[in-house]
This record gives structure tokens, sequence and C-alpha cells, in this order.
């Protein structure tokens, strides 16, 4: 479509030129025509003229002979020199074109003008007119009438050729110019009836992209919420779990080990003196063992259920994280958290206490940073979690990101409803930012 509207419009300013170039043979045809009239007019004004000349020089002539009178002499060489210049004019006007017929009219007029001086010259040498002179001379005066006439009907008739040339070549250039513009019309109706239709294809294409569009975001919409209230449920899944895992690991085995700590020490002081010396090493060790089963246990459930987030509140649980952290690691620590306990729900104090044990353990495992910083800051609307670092940093482009642990903080914060930003580049550090609605 897009080929045939460029098609069309190459058409049109081909028959714009076409109509272009019809106006310009037309409008020269006309000159030439007008150029060609005047030419014949001015050759015809030349003739006439010299005939007007050649007919007052026969009267000068005849009144000389007549009466004798020196002014109708004097007349009468005016007019010669005259007749002389208009002969050169003539013969110049058909130079290019001197046919017989203007030949024979130049040949007339000189052979009048001769006949008219050898009268005056006659008379002057004081012969007596003769009536045969007069006769001769009108004779000749008529033949050069007829030339003359001849000459003129020539002229006009070359004139209305040209005029009738000309007549035609407008009829011609002007049913060329209408059937160009007829055409040009017709192209402009195409031209615009395409590009109506290529706009309701466009509108109609734009509509469906909409449409489909829509559908796509609520269909991004839907999937979103789903997999959201799917990381929800398996968050607090987990977290039940490892709930249940810590109740059931501080009752049970928490009870066992501290009853089988307790046997150990009465055998061992149900043991006679010279048997407890015997097995006092192996006592020992089994009395170490079972504190080192206590002690794992304990951390075992503070990982699981973390006792300071549920009993002294966020602060003090990430204060605690960073201190464990910077015991485990030579790593400077810097903290920027509030003095008070903000007031946010227990599912996001466990969420963002969560972020930090995780980006603790990312940086322990990944960063190798020398530097990081903890900031936690409440707003009226919600409470921004910062944590960076100066490690090697990473690719956040790179599809093995979540292998860095960041696929279960994102998890979370979103599972909040919340925003995550992570800004990273390969020995650039990580900067992790969560900020949870309130």
């Amino acid at each position: 479509m897009q080929s045939s509207t460029h098609l069309y419009l190459a058409i049109g300013m081909a028959l714009l030129i076409g109509i272009l170039v019809a106006s310009y043979m037309q409008a020269s045809a006309g000159l030439e025509a007008l150029r060609q009239f005047g030419i014949s007019s001015q050759h015809a004004d030349h003739l006439d003229h010299l005939n007007q000349l050649l007919l007052r020089a026969h009267s000068a002539s005849r009144g000389y002979a007549l009466t004798r009178d020196p002014a109708y002499l004097a007349s009468y060489q005016a007019t010669a020199a005259k007749i002389r210049k208009s002969l050169a004019v003539v013969r110049q006007d058909h130079e290019k074109n001197q046919g017989e017929a203007v030949a024979r009219l130049i040949r007339t007029a000189q052979g009048l003008a001769a006949r008219m001086d050898i009268t005056n010259r006659h008379i002057e040498d004081g012969l007596p007119p003769e009536k045969d002179w007069f006769d001769q001379s009108t004779v000749a005066v008529d033949a050069y009438q007829r030339q003359h006439n001849a000459m003129k009907v020539e002229l006009l008739n070359q004139n209305l050729h040209n005029v009738t040339e000309s007549i035609n070549n407008f009829k011609n250039a002007r049913i060329i110019t209408v059937f160009l513009a007829i055409a040009s019309l017709l192209l402009l109706v195409l031209a615009i009836s395409q590009e109506h239709n290529k706009r309701e294809l466009r509108e109609k294409l734009q509509h469906l992209l909409e449409s489909k569009n829509e559908q796509l975001e609520r269909e991004v919409r839907l999937r979103t919420e789903e997999l959201t209230n799917l990381a929800t449920y398996l968050t607090d899944v987990r977290e039940s779990e490892k709930l249940h895992l810590a109740r059931e690991m501080h009752d049970e085995l928490g009870a066992l080990l501290t009853a089988a700590k307790l046997d150990a020490d009465w055998i061992e002081r149900s043991l006679p003196a010279e048997s407890r010396a015997l097995v006092a090493q192996h006592m020992q060790r089994l009395r170490q063992s079972l504190i080192a089963g206590i002690t794992l246990k304990r951390r075992i459930t503070n990982d699981l259920r973390p006792a300071l987030l549920y009993d002294l509140g966020l602060i003090e649980a990430i204060k605690a994280l960073i201190e464990e952290f910077r015991q485990g690691e030579e790593i400077e620590v810097r903290a920027d958290l509030p003095e008070t306990e903000p007031e946010i729900s227990d599912a996001a104090s466990l969420s963002l206490f969560r972020i930090v044990q995780e980006a603790f353990t990312n940086i322990r495992k990944y960063a190798q940073a020398h530097h990081v910083g903890v900031s936690l800051r409440p707003t009226p609307s919600a409470i921004e979690l910062t944590i960076e670092d100066d490690g090697v940093g990473f690719d956040p482009e790179s599809p093995r990101l979540a292998r860095h642990g960041l696929a279960g903080i994102k998890h979370r914060v979103f599972t909040h409803g919340g925003q995550l930003d992570i800004r990273s580049a390969p020995g650039a550090g990580v900067t992790i930012r969560a900020v949870l609605p309130v």
C-alpha cells in the first residue's frame, strides 16, 4: 500500500510536469505566432510604405511633366531617395526567404522608378512630353499595384495561417492540459481515498493493538496478583514451618538433650570413686557434646524463629545480626537505625529482618567487601531499608542473578506490595533499597 501511494505520487508529479510542459509549449507557440504575425505585419507596412512612395513619386513626375514646375521636381527627388531606402528595407525583410514574387516586385518597383527618372530628365532637357510616356507609366504603376496586392494577399494569408495554427495549437494544448488536469484530479482522488483507507486501517490496527494491550495488561495483573499471592503463601508457609520446627526442636529436642545431660550428671555422681576416675574423661566429653548439642539447637532454633525479633523488636534484632556479622568477618559495618521501634506489622518486621539476614549472607559469600552500611528510615507511609557494600558487585542483567539469593528478597518485598531497587555493576559494589508500606 505504501508503494502504491508512492506510485500515485510519482504519476501525479509526472502529470504536473506534463501540465507545465504543455502550458510552456502553449505559451511558446502563442508567442511564436505573435512574433510571426508582427513580422508579417511589419513587412506589409514596409510594402504599403513603398507603394505610397511610388504613387507619390508618380504623381510628382506627372505634375512636373505637365507644368514643368520645379516644386514637383524637388518633391520627386526627395521621394526617390526614400524609395531607394524603402526598397532596401523590403529586400532586407525578404532576404532569408526571398521568393520569385518578391524579386519580381522589387524589379518592377526599380523599373518604375527608373522610368520616372528618365521621364524627368527628358523634361529637364526640354523635350516635350509624349502621350505614350504617361500611358507606359500608368501601365507600369498598374503592374506594380497588382504585384503589390498579390504580395499583400500572400502576407495576409500567411498571417491567417499563423493565427489558425496558433489557435489549433492552443486548442490542442488546452485539450492536453484538461486531460492532464483530469488525470491529476483522478490521481488525487485515488491518493485521498487510499490515504483514507490507510487511516482507517491504522485506526483499526491501533484499536486492535489497544485491545490486545489491555488484555495483556489484565492478564499480567492477574498473573502478578497470582504470583504475589503465591509468594505470600509460600513465605507464610515457610515461616510457619520454621516456627513449627523451632518449637519442636525447643520443646522436644531441647528436653531430650537437657534430660540426657542431667542423666549423665547423675550417672557420674552415682558411680563409685574408683569407677568415676576410670570414666571421668568420657563423661566430660559426653557432657561437652551434650552442651554443644544444646547450643547448636539454640542457634538453629534462633535462626528458624528469631527470638530477639519477637521479644525485643526489629531494631534490636538487626543490631544482633550486625554484631554477629562483625564477629565472623573482618568487615566494618556502619549502622543507621532509628532509636524507637517503628510501628509496622509483625509480618513486615519479619520480612525486613530476613532481608538483612539474606543480604549479610550474600555479602559474606560473594561480595569480598570491606565496608557495609545498613540504614533503616521510617516515614509516615513507608519504611525504607538500605544495605550497601563496596564489594566486587555483579551484573544486574545476568540470568544467574537468582543464585545470589536476591530472588527471596524480591519475593518478600513484592509480598507486601513494596518496591525494590538493586543497583550494582562489576567492581562497584551492591546497593539494595527496599521500601515497604506501613
